[in-house]
């Protein structure tokens, strides 16, 4: 078991427009950790404390999201795999 998160610790995929699979690895300690759901401009779209290793959470966004871990012992931010196509699509 460990505090600080790294990379391989954090993934997440849209699973469709509107809903995200958020997996944190069974290893992380889920002691004090706070997991923040950031928009296309890093703003701040959901904050919780994850009580599962596995969940699924849906909240309304056709843009990029990104997932930022917070511990004690540090911080993991990522892109949220598959959110935001449209935004991405080539013109």
């Amino acid at each position: 078991m460990h505090t600080k998160p790294v990379l391989q610790d954090l993934k997440a995929e849209a699973t469709s427009e509107h809903c995200i699979k958020i997996n944190i690895d069974n290893d992380l300690s889920l002691d004090e950790v706070n997991l923040k759901v950031l928009g296309p401009e890093r703003t701040l779209l959901l904050s919780m404390k994850p009580r599962y290793h596995e969940f699924e959470l849906c909240l309304y966004t056709g843009k990029p999201m990104f997932v930022e871990l917070h511990t004690p012992s540090g911080n993991s931010v990522q892109y949220v795999k598959g959110s935001g196509n449209d935004f991405y699509s080539d013109n």
